[in-house]
């Protein structure tokens, strides 16, 4: 499935599954750096989730501050599939855009940047 970059930048679309039921939908940067994804707790609200309920780990962010992150495993829709994901959030985030990083999604998808043409390649893994 391709992607156009948003912005300049691969930011892709994603929807998850609220306390209600209903399906949300929310964009973040895919971040092959980061071994977690880390979105801002403003996501959690209007998931109607306590995100302080979520076991609360630790990271240590671009800058070396370390921030409170709390962790979830929520139902997503990605790439044309369904599946749950482990996604942190945090009150503290310091980037203005939720970061969709390694866990559960780098180990279901392959991911190819075609920078040059503004687009992210995601395909399943088989």
């Amino acid at each position: 499935m391709i992607f156009s970059y948003l912005d300049g930048e691969p930011i892709v679309p994603l929807e998850i599954k609220g306390k209600n039921g209903q399906w949300l939908k929310f964009h973040a940067y895919v971040d092959s750096g980061a071994g977690y994804s880390v979105f801002h707790s403003d996501t959690a609200k209007s998931l109607r989730l306590s995100y302080i309920k979520g076991d609360k780990i630790p990271m240590t962010v671009g800058n070396g501050k370390q921030i409170a992150t709390y962790r979830h495993r929520l139902k997503v829709r990605f790439a044309n599939e369904e599946f749950y994901a482990q996604i942190n959030f945090a009150p503290d985030l310091g980037v203005g855009v939720n970061l969709l990083g390694q866990r559960s999604f780098f180990d279901r998808f392959t991911f190819c940047f075609k920078s040059w043409k503004g687009q992210l390649d995601i395909t399943p893994k088989v």
